[in-house]
């Protein structure tokens, strides 16, 4: 036994590690998160397009200035609508106008409210928190969808909901079959594989903006950039009210930046940082199972690099973060390997007081019995061939006494007890 532990990073289920000589992880919300927005499950229009365009990583400026851009299409807008639409028709002009003003490449990955202004390239997420922000304007009652893989949305429509699919400009009540004319003359039909909406359940407003972090969570998670997914599960757990889906994902990004560390052997800053996350947001069974890692990799390393003294006053230390199993682990390690230290040096009988002093802590421990019968071997094997030496130099009457001296000191050794028998037969 003396191999490191490692706790393997876990995925966020909406969508390693790459080892940073500076571990420098956010673990305060960003300071322009107004937490009086998130209070409420419905947030208003103008809120949160802009907590959508932070949580896509828009600076203060981008956020002004798309913010703006967005009023001054809804005025743009507004003048059409006359009145007489119904629900499903207002929201069939939203998306229309959209799709004309800013959207004109879907990517799957392309996440960010400000980068589907400024490049027209989008994915459910960043099109539907644009729709969303235009239905709010309007007045129409509008929710999100998650999925495992995608997310849409929904009007109400006389207190019935009509689902829209923001990944396209015919995507209101797409149940209607609405398409486009090919060049062959042919509907095209704009549709999304029916196993693209499995798991799908309804969030709210808070949500949608958290999802938006946790898409660009699971990129980085790609890139195997674990420490950057940090700070942006801490907003998301700010955003969604401290909710327990959003805690479950603070925990394995912050889990999974920790194993940064642990890969680079520097343990004593995986616990730092795990227990400094654990004062913020409270204890964590993800983060306790692998403090308990660090220690037992931190300890390890002691008893490999210092002494098995060392090793085993470490242990004492920290003993209660360990479980019974790991800290008999350690002792078995720590004793095993400093009585090997004694035994290359062929003091056998010192290695042999290591050993009988870890079967003391534990008992019947089979590694160290047999490194201890292996060692009282050698002190017979030695007690032979100094006998040896002496008969085949004719001095027999010393050989046996040598022999004497040894099973004095090992009664029952086989070999000893096979050489008396010899040499007095040979007398």
């Amino acid at each position: 036994m003396n191999a490191k532990k490692i706790l393997f990073p876990l995925l966020l289920a909406l969508a390693g590690m790459a080892f940073a000589q500076a571990f420098d992880v956010r673990l305060e919300p960003d300071p322009r998160l107004d937490q009086s927005v998130f209070q409420t499950p419905e947030i208003p229009a103008p809120s949160f397009i802009r907590s959508c365009l932070l949580a896509s990583g828009a600076d203060s400026d981008a956020i002004d200035r798309h913010a703006e851009r967005l009023e001054n299409l809804w005025q743009e807008l507004s003048p059409d609508f006359d009145g007489t639409e119904s629900v499903e028709e207002k929201a069939d002009k939203i998306l229309m106008f959209i799709y004309e003003k800013l959207l004109s490449k879907y990517d799957f990955y392309q996440t960010r409210v400000d980068w589907a202004m400024e490049k027209g390239i989008y994915n459910c997420v960043s099109s539907a928190a644009i729709f969303m922000f235009f239905c709010k304007k309007a007045g129409i009652p509008v929710v999100a969808y998650e999925c495992v893989r995608h997310a849409y949305c929904a009007i109400y429509q006389d207190g019935s909901p009509i689902d829209v699919e923001t990944t396209n400009p015919f995507g209101v009540n797409p149940g209607k079959k609405k398409g486009t004319v090919a060049k062959n003359g042919k509907t095209q039909y704009l549709t999304v594989p029916a196993k693209d909406y499995a798991g799908r359940h309804q969030v709210d407003d808070r949500r949608v903006v958290a999802m938006i972090y946790c898409n660009r969570i699971a990129q980085l998670q790609k890139k195997k950039l674990e420490d950057q997914t940090v700070g942006l599960a801490v907003d998301a757990y700010q955003v969604q009210n401290h909710s327990p889906i959003s805690r479950n994902e603070l925990d394995i990004c912050v889990g999974n930046a920790s194993n940064i560390l642990t890969k680079a052997e520097r343990e004593e800053d995986a616990i730092a940082f795990l227990k400094k996350a654990e004062e913020i947001f409270g204890p964590s069974q993800n983060w306790t199972k692998r403090m308990s890692t660090n220690y037992y990799n931190m300890i390890l390393g002691k008893i490999k690099s210092a002494s098995y003294l060392d090793g085993l006053a470490c242990l004492e230390e920290n003993k209660d973060w360990l479980s019974k199993k790991d800290c008999d682990e350690l002792k078995e390690y720590a004793y095993a390997t400093g009585a090997q230290a004694a035994a290359n040096k062929h003091d056998w009988r010192a290695a042999i007081a290591i050993a009988e002093q870890g079967l003391k802590e534990i008992p019947q421990n089979r590694r160290l019995q047999n490194n201890k019968n292996a060692y009282t071997q050698n002190i017979a094997i030695d007690y032979h061939n100094a006998a040896a030496d002496l008969f085949n130099s004719g001095d027999k009457e010393a050989a046996i006494q040598k022999v004497k001296q040894g099973l004095e000191e090992i009664p029952g050794s086989k070999i000893l007890l096979s050489d008396l028998e010899k040499m007095s037969r040979a007398q």
